[in-house]
């Protein structure tokens, strides 16, 4: 297995557990986020302040959706260069007796750092997606 697969790996299970710390050290900082709605993209800068209360709203939507699983339906992994790898990811998030919830694709720029690998870009659509379920929940 490779690096870039057991980090997916390790990250899946962090969200699996609701493990905010090891969701945390994931990431490196300070990390670049592209949120993608309505075909238009946006883009911020997250600092390690102020990325814990954003995953911990993530979890929170997740709970109130009932979401215990998030599978990693479709992924590509390539590696351009030593010490970094780009993961896009599609996500099919389910309820314990694995009905959907929603899916949504996301795409992570790793690098080295720290002697492991770590998030230091995400894009991603899924903020439309989760939006429209919590309305319908």
């Amino acid at each position: 297995m490779s690096a870039p697969q057991d980090f997916l790996d390790q990250y899946r299970t962090a969200f699996k557990q609701a493990d905010l710390s090891a969701l945390v050290d994931c990431f490196a900082f300070p990390l670049q986020v592209v949120s993608v709605a309505d075909g238009e993209a946006s883009s911020s800068v997250a600092s390690v302040d102020e990325w814990p209360a954003v995953l911990e709203r993530l979890l929170h939507a997740y709970e109130r959706l009932g979401v215990t699983d998030c599978v990693p339906a479709e992924v590509e992994i390539t590696e351009p260069m030593d010490a970094v790898a780009v993961m896009r990811v599609h996500w099919a998030l389910q309820r314990a007796d694995r009905k959907p919830v929603y899916d949504f694709t996301a795409v992570y720029t790793l690098a080295l750092a720290t002697g492991r690998l770590r998030i230091v870009a995400l894009a991603h659509d899924e903020l439309p997606k989760m939006r429209k379920a919590l309305q319908g929940h």
